[in-house]
């Protein structure tokens, strides 16, 4: 089980939203200044950067705002959707790749094969999980009487494809 630990900002009938403090590596890298990295990481907002660590959850009535949990994503639930996000799609494209290279076509036609095709790998994943499924959910874990408020330094923050 991924965990991360998060502050419940809003609970009410529909939904459970948790804000997850994600600390940021590039807080204590040395190379700062050269990297390209911290250069991206300034040119989106505090608030689009505050909005990606914001999960969206099934409303719990024991949970009150400034409530601090522990949330949990099943390792296994991590690894297939990273297979859905990711290796599909590059699966996608390098068959379409393959097989117009087979066809002789050219360059530029292998190359719009396999851009299509993994787009449409990735409009069809989108597509397949558009609707709500539990199995992509973090869950609460445990309640603010039983988590540090410091995440520990071994776990990876929770995500939600």
């Amino acid at each position: 089980m991924v965990e991360e630990n998060g502050t419940v900002i809003r609970s009410d009938a529909q939904q459970l939203i948790v804000a997850v403090v994600q600390s940021s590596a590039c807080d204590s890298c040395r190379a700062r200044q050269g990297c390209g990295q911290a250069v991206l990481s300034n040119f989106t907002s505090a608030d689009a950067q505050a909005a990606k660590n914001h999960f969206s959850l099934s409303p719990q009535p024991n949970l009150q705002v400034g409530d601090v949990v522990r949330l949990g994503i099943p390792e296994d639930s991590l690894t297939l959707a990273a297979i859905w996000m990711y290796l599909w799609p590059l699966l996608a494209a390098l068959s379409a790749l393959l097989v117009s290279s087979i066809w002789v076509a050219s360059e530029g036609v292998q190359l719009l094969a396999a851009v299509l095709a993994g787009g449409a790998a990735l409009l069809f994943t989108k597509r397949r999980f558009q609707h709500a499924d539990t199995r992509w959910e973090p869950r609460v874990l445990a309640l603010s009487s039983n988590v540090k408020t410091q995440s520990s330094s071994n776990s990876a923050p929770a995500v939600k494809p």
